[in-house]
């Protein structure tokens, strides 16, 4: 089974490298370049895994993952963000129950780290289990 991972920011350029730098990691990745494409992409298909960068033009990545934690709560939630914001972490800590937290510029090796660890503690509890929003 091919784990999907979801990547959702409104530059294409952040995209495009996320893509490039984890092109040898073994998930089906998606792009959406909005919160709204992005939770219909999740209607069609519940990816594992969704990374969205925070500011976005029409939806905050911490609304769009604060309603895939209510719609799809068995997907692991991860956000990317470039500002240095402590409110924005722990309002999206709170609200999105993410999991992972990373700035950028980001670390490719350390966002594959984080899915692999998203996906396998997915696979041990299900999805839906509290620790999922704590950090390993």
């Amino acid at each position: 089974m091919k784990y999907s991972v979801l990547l959702v920011d409104d530059e294409a350029n952040i995209l495009t490298a996320l893509t490039r730098a984890l092109r040898k990691e073994p998930y089906d990745f998606k792009t959406a370049q909005s919160g709204h494409l992005a939770l219909g992409m999740m209607e069609q298909s519940p990816a594992d895994v969704i990374i969205s960068d925070e500011m976005m033009p029409g939806m905050s990545g911490t609304d769009l993952l604060a309603h895939v934690r209510d719609a799809y709560p068995e997907t692991i939630r991860m956000m990317l963000t470039g500002t240095g914001s402590l409110e924005r972490v722990e309002k999206a800590m709170r609200e999105g129950a993410v999991f992972r937290f990373f700035r950028k510029p980001f670390d490719p090796m350390e966002i594959g780290r984080a899915i692999y660890d998203g996906i396998l503690l997915r696979s041990m509890t299900g999805g839906d289990d509290p620790r999922l929003l704590m950090p390993l």
